[in-house]
C-alpha cells in the first residue's frame, strides 16, 4: 500500500519566536515515528536560494527570504510546489499560519485530490478584543442587523476579520482545534460543520523531571544564574505583550513585593521594539526584582524551569500554550488567568486561577494576580499540591505520545 505523504508548511521567521515552532518540532517527531513520507515546506528559511534536501528521513523544501510576506506570493509558491509535488489522494497538507486564504484556495485548485488540514494556532480577532468572546459575539450580532454604512470602522474591521477567517475555514477540508473553546467557536459562531473539526491538544516530549528534593543541585543552578539562595522565582514564558497580560503582571508585582521582597520575576521571551521599550519603562521602579532574559535556548530555559517556584500564565487568551505545558511537565505550581482556552487546560485543582474580570478596568485583574501569587508564596503545602496535580495533568493529557496517537488516527480517517 502506498504511504501517506505529509506536507507541513512553515514560515520560519515567525515560528521561531512563538509556540508554532515548538508545535512543528513535536508534530515532525510524531509523523517521523510513523510510517509516513514527511516533507517540511519552509518559507523565509535560512538559505540563499531555493533548495530541496533531506535530513533525518525528512524531506525539506526551502524557500529563501522573500521581499514580501509569503502569503502575498502565492502565484510564485504555487508554481514551485506543482513542479515538485504530484497531486494524490495520499497527500495531506498541514497549514499553520494565518491569514492564508489565497494559499488555501490555490492548493484546493491545483491539488484537488489532496487533503488540506488547517490548524488554528490563533484567531486574528483575539488581539484587538483581548480574547473577549462575548464581545466578539456581540459585535457580530450587532453588525448583522446594522444598516450598511452605519457600523463603526472598528466594528467593520472586526467583521472583516470574521469573513476572512470563515472563508479559510470553509476552504480547508479539515480543521484542527487545540482547545475545546475553539471547537465551540467554530461550530457556533462560524457555523462550520463539526464533522470536519478535530480536537487535538498540543503534546510535548517528556524530559527528566526536576528533582525537587535535590536542594544542592537547585542551589548550584540558581548560583549559575546569578541568583541568591533566598530568591523566590516567578517565571513568565512567552512574548511579553499586552495580550499575554505582561503589563498586568508587572502592575501586580509591587503588591507582591510588599509581602515578599525576595521575589524575582523572570520574563523569558522577546517582544517587538515598542512593547520592550514600554516594559523597560514600566519596570523602572522595581527594576532589581525583574529579569529580562530575551529569547534563550532550550538548555537555559530548562534551568529556569527547574528552579522556578511559581509559573505565571497571565494571558487573556491562548489556544493550547506550550509554556503552560512546560510548566506542568516540570511540576510547577501555576498561577493562570481564566482567559479563553486557558480554562480548558487549568482548573482549581491543577492551578491557582486569577480571574480577569472587566477587561476595560484591569485593576481588578492585577489585584487578582497579586493575591494568587501571594497565596502560593505563603503556602508550600498548596504549592506542592498544585505542582503534583499539574504534573499529573501533563502525563494524562499533554505528552507527545498522546498527540501522536491522535494524529495517526486523523491521517487514517481522512485519507
Amino acid at each position: 500500500m502506498k504511504k501517506k505523504n505529509i506536507y507541513i508548511l512553515d514560515e520560519y521567521v515567525s515560528s521561531q519566536k512563538n509556540g508554532i515552532g515548538t508545535y512543528l518540532r513535536e508534530l515532525l517527531y510524531c509523523f517521523n515515528s510513523l510510517e509516513f513520507n514527511v516533507c517540511l515546506i519552509v518559507f523565509n528559511a535560512e538559505t540563499e536560494e531555493f533548495k530541496i534536501l533531506e535530513e533525518k528521513s525528512i524531506k525539506k523544501i526551502l524557500f529563501p527570504v522573500m521581499k514580501d510576506h509569503f502569503i502575498h506570493l502565492v502565484g510564485v509558491i504555487d508554481k514551485f510546489l506543482r513542479l515538485y509535488i504530484e497531486d494524490s489522494s495520499k497527500n495531506v497538507f498541514f497549514i499553520n499560519h494565518t491569514p492564508c486564504g489565497d494559499l488555501l484556495e490555490s492548493l484546493k485548485i491545483h491539488f484537488p485530490l489532496s487533503k488540506i488540514v488547517f490548524t488554528i494556532h490563533d484567531f486574528v480577532w483575539t488581539m484587538p478584543l483581548l480574547g473577549n468572546l462575548k464581545e466578539y459575539n456581540r459585535i457580530l450580532k450587532k453588525i448583522s442587523v446594522t444598516t450598511a454604512g452605519q457600523a463603526s470602522l472598528y466594528m467593520n474591521s472586526i467583521f472583516e476579520m470574521y469573513k476572512k477567517d470563515k472563508k479559510m475555514f470553509e476552504c480547508a477540508d479539515y480543521i484542527i482545534c487545540l482547545s475545546k473553546d475553539t471547537f465551540s467557536v467554530l461550530e457556533h459562531i462560524y457555523k462550520i460543520n463539526k464533522n470536519k473539526i478535530f480536537y487535538i491538544s498540543n503534546g510535548l516530549r517528556d524530559i527528566k523531571r526536576r528533582q525537587i528534593s535535590d536542594i544542592s543541585q537547585r542551589e548550584d543552578t540558581k548560583k549559575s544564574l546569578h541568583l541568591r539562595k533566598e530568591d523566590k522565582i516567578l517565571l513568565f514564558i512567552g512574548r511579553p505583550t499586552r495580550q499575554k497580560g505582561i503589563f498586568d503582571l508587572l502592575a501586580a508585582m509591587p503588591i507582591v513585593l510588599k509581602c515578599h521582597p525576595n521575589v524575582k520575576l523572570v520574563i523569558v521571551g522577546d517582544g517587538n521594539e515598542v512593547s520592550m521599550k514600554k516594559i523597560v519603562n514600566t519596570i523602572s521602579p522595581i527594576a532589581t526584582s525583574v529579569i529580562l532574559t530575551g529569547q534563550i535556548n532550550r538548555i537555559t530555559l530548562n534551568k529556569w524551569l527547574s528552579i522556578a517556584d511559581i509559573g505565571v500564565i497571565s494571558s487573556y487568551y491562548e489556544q493550547c500554550t506550550y509554556a503552560g505545558i512546560e510548566m506542568m511537565m516540570f511540576g510547577l505550581p501555576i498561577v493562570v488567568s481564566d482567559g479563553l482556552g486557558l480554562n480548558n487546560m487549568f482548573n482549581n485543582i491543577n492551578a491557582k486561577i486569577a480571574k480577569i474580570g472587566n477587561r476595560k478596568h484591569t485593576k481588578e485583574y492585577q489585584h487578582n494576580l497579586a493575591k494568587a501569587i501571594i497565596e502560593l508564596l505563603q503556602s508550600s503545602e498548596l504549592c506542592h499540591k498544585l505542582g503534583y496535580e499539574a504534573r499529573k495533568t501533563y502525563e494524562w493529557k499533554y505528552m507527545n505520545g498522546i498527540m501522536k496517537d491522535k494524529y495517526k488516527k486523523l491521517i487514517v480517517q481522512i485519507t
